[in-house]
């Protein structure tokens, strides 16, 4: 899945369930601005945005820490890391 279609779907309707309207707009704008300034690749500001919310003081309370921990792994797994590419150099010609 890609980013913004986790964030549309499931995280913003969990978000709505559980928060309502207004208290979740105000957490995804704070975890926009985590997106936004995180340095990397879509996927790496994507896992901010998720850190961002799993720690916002709103959500802990509410959650507490372990569904947040919970719900923030979840989150994270929609949206698997971007494979690594390794290089080796060599002094050998091929």
């Amino acid at each position: 899945m890609d980013p913004e279609s986790a964030i549309e779907d499931p995280i913003e309707p969990t978000l709505l369930g559980v928060f309502g309207r207004s208290q979740t707009k105000s957490l995804l704008a704070v975890a926009t601005l985590a997106y936004v300034t995180a340095g990397g690749g879509k996927i790496r500001r994507y896992r901010a945005f998720v850190d961002s919310l799993c720690a916002n003081e709103h959500l802990l309370r509410k959650w507490g820490p372990e569904r947040a921990a919970r719900q923030c792994q979840e989150w994270k797994d929609l949206v698997p890391l971007e494979p690594q590419s390794v290089i080796f150099l060599t002094d050998a010609a091929s």
